[in-house]
């Protein structure tokens, strides 16, 4: 019985279809894992590239807000120098009304010689005329009582002028004070610059932190993070303020004034800020008023009387050049930047008679190789308000009339300054010789007394209380104690045997002469954050410091990148220590056991699956998930493509961009992928993505 049972039950088939659905269980159930697995490392793949990518962008975003910085800061810096522009103009217009009202009392004593009589002939001739002729002796009178009363406010001016020196206070502590300010302006770009800096060198690890716990930027900072900074550095002007990698500017310290030749760095960052400058010298937001528009650029008389509107036509006649065979009259003021040694305190001080002094302010050439005409550095700040009187023709030929001129006749015989168009040498700068009125603020190297600069101004008998000059021109004559100088004037243009043919007239005029009182240093433009669109020689990581600026960065004209290379090792992957709680956890399941290695044998060989990310390795060397991404700091005006990136406007932005196009910035790199022939080319792309 139990034979037949036994030997029916092994001809019975039903159960070999368990086998096969035994081995089909465990290949659906490895699939599944392995499918878990990969979806895992998929997620983990695009987690990492996203921490990558956002650290890139934070730290573009850190370099754009750092430029845009800059901008904010140079361009408060201009705003500095325009008002202390202004501060300058103002002085020179004070001064130049205290010469001009001194040279009107000089003209009515000239053309009146009663009114003060000096000298035997006109002592004896005035009471004279004055009983002989009873119509003129009136009017003698009138003219004396106006003459007199004028006198008065002429000295009264001048003594509150002396009393109060606003030269002193205005030249020594307001000018300087902005340029305080000023290094105030960059010692802050500065600590952000080092902010920034420190930002990208550490490869923005609190933004890695954040998104992805288990993992370890160090790496990433090794590889990416001194190649970051050093782009970063290089789009830093080192001789205008300093870098990254070259931190220590003083910011009391001038950008070296001496510097003005083309080739050096130092001219060419200075010449930005001095063209800057002098292209926005406005002293008001709002034309008319009491503070017209073209106060810093123009003084003529139209611009400095605030008429309305509607008398327009007024303001238009009084800034016209008057010069007719009776009259003539013009009045012209300017403040600006100018270059080292133009001037030099021995060219706007008496160097003979008639003396030559130059004046750099209105000259399209100022004797630097090449010539920088309105691309002046601000070495040296400059003002003039120059003016001239003349009342009938200049003389005919023999003869001069001393009320009127030539260019070419001394200055101290003359109210105002005569020498617009006056040439010599051939050299035709319309303005090169009129000075006066002027100051001239100059840096320590141009040689002025107590560095403090040249004021054209008119020299009484002493220098004002408080101040201590080099040297005071004191006038002669009369009228010596209200500043007017009498000069002895030959009508006629010859002499006889050293003896003037022609009547002797005194002229007196204004005793406006350089005085240097110490009152006006300039010790030059203030470091600040300078782009150049140039590439350095040598890439980062073959020479940190070369400060050799030689040929244009090939793509993006010096914008820097950010680089962000971040590894994920397979116990990473796996979350083995539990400490990404916000991530997505761990696969530890999917491994099915320590190793992650499942292991069968049904014959000699022994087939192994393999769950952990441990074979493909980055560079043979690296396991599990690498990424690399490349953020940019670019600049774009809008409406402007073509505007080159600068410091001195906020179009500073961050973005995500391409890894290959960026492939120049690393080192080696772009030259290797560049030089490859034919169909080798292809490669590059296909592998450096994203």
């Amino acid at each position: 019985m139990f034979t037949r049972v036994l030997r029916q039950s092994m001809r019975r088939q039903e159960g070999q279809a368990l086998v096969v659905a035994a081995l089909l269980v465990l290949v659906m159930a490895l699939a599944v894992v392995t499918t878990v697995n990969l979806g895992h490392t998929i997620h983990e793949r695009v987690r990492l590239q996203n921490t990558s990518d956002a650290a890139a962008y934070s730290m573009a975003a850190m370099e754009a807000r750092a430029f845009n910085f800059y901008a904010y800061a140079n361009r408060t810096q201009v705003s500095h120098y325009v008002s202390a522009m202004m501060w300058q103009s103002l002085l020179s217009l004070i001064y130049f009304a205290e010469a001009f009202v001194t040279d009107i009392y000089g003209f009515m004593r000239t053309i009146n010689p009663c009114a003060n009589p000096d000298g035997l002939f006109w002592t004896v001739a005035c009471p004279i005329l004055e009983n002989v002729v009873p119509i003129l002796g009136r009017i003698l009178q009138v003219i004396n009582e106006f003459m007199g009363t004028f006198r008065n406010l002429v000295q009264g001016f001048q003594d509150i002028l002396r009393a109060t020196n606003p030269d002193k206070l205005i030249g020594r502590v307001v000018i300087p004070t902005h340029r305080t300010l000023n290094s105030a302006m960059f010692f802050a770009s500065q600590v952000v610059m080092m902010a920034t800096s420190t930002h990208v060198l550490q490869t923005s690890d609190q933004v890695i932190y954040a998104n992805d716990k288990n993992v370890d930027s160090k790496l990433g900072q090794l590889a990416t993070g001194v190649l970051s900074q050093c782009l970063f550095d290089q789009a830093h002007f080192r001789q205008a303020g300093g870098s990254p990698l070259s931190p220590f500017v003083n910011p009391l310290q001038p950008i070296e004034p001496t510097k003005k030749r083309h080739a050096e760095k130092e001219a060419r960052a200075k010449r930005v800020m001095g063209a800057i400058t002098n292209a926005t010298r406005y002293a008001c937001d709002a034309e008319g008023g009491v503070c017209p528009e073209g106060f810093i650029t123009s003084r003529k008389l139209g611009d400095l009387i605030p008429l309305p509107d509607g008398l327009g036509v007024i303001r238009d006649l009084l800034s016209v050049d008057i010069d007719t065979p009776v009259f003539g009259f013009a009045k012209y003021g300017q403040t600006r930047f100018l270059t080292a040694n133009n001037p030099n305190a021995a060219k706007v001080k008496v160097t003979g008679d008639p003396y030559r002094p130059r004046n750099t302010i209105r000259d399209w050439n100022d004797g630097i190789e090449p010539t920088l005409g309105r691309m002046a550095q601000g070495d040296n700040l400059g003002s003039d308000d120059l003016y001239w009187i003349k009342f009938g023709p200049s003389g005919f030929p023999g003869f001069r009339n001393p009320l009127a001129c030539r260019d070419d006749d001394n200055p101290r015989e003359c109210w105002g300054d005569p020498r617009k168009g006056y040439y010599e040498k051939n050299d035709l700068l319309t303005f090169k010789h009129a000075t006066k009125t002027s100051i001239w603020a100059m840096n320590e190297s141009e040689g002025s007394y107590q560095n403090g600069g040249v004021h054209w101004r008119v020299h009484h008998e002493r220098e004002p209380a408080g101040d201590t000059w080099r040297r005071v021109y004191q006038p002669s004559g009369p009228e010596r104690d209200v500043g007017v100088h009498r000069s002895e004037v030959c009508v006629a243009t010859f002499k006889v045997l050293g003896v003037c043919p022609a009547p002797v007239i005194d002229v007196f005029t204004a005793n406006v002469m350089p005085a240097e009182d110490g009152n006006h240093p300039w010790r030059g433009i203030v470091p600040f954050m300078h782009f150049e669109p140039g590439q350095y020689a040598g890439a980062c990581g073959s020479s940190l410091n070369d400060n050799e600026a030689t040929t244009r960065y090939p793509h993006d004209f010096n914008q820097p990148s950010t680089w962000v290379a971040l590894n994920k090792t397979p116990d990473q992957l796996t979350n083995a220590d539990h400490t990404d709680h916000e991530g997505t956890g761990s696969n530890d399941i999917a491994l099915l056991n320590q190793g992650g290695k499942v292991e069968w044998k049904f014959s000699s060989s022994t087939p192994t699956l393999e769950m952990k990310n441990n074979r493909k390795k980055f560079l043979s060397a690296i396991e599990g998930l690498n990424v690399i991404s490349r953020g940019q700091t670019y600049y774009h005006r809008p409406g402007n493509w073509a505007e080159q990136p600068n410091f001195f406007n906020p179009y500073w932005r961050p973005r995500l961009a391409s890894v290959y196009q960026g492939r120049n910035s690393l080192p080696f790199v772009g030259e290797l992928a560049d030089a490859l022939p034919g169909d080798l080319k292809r490669i590059p792309p296909k592998i450096i993505t994203h």
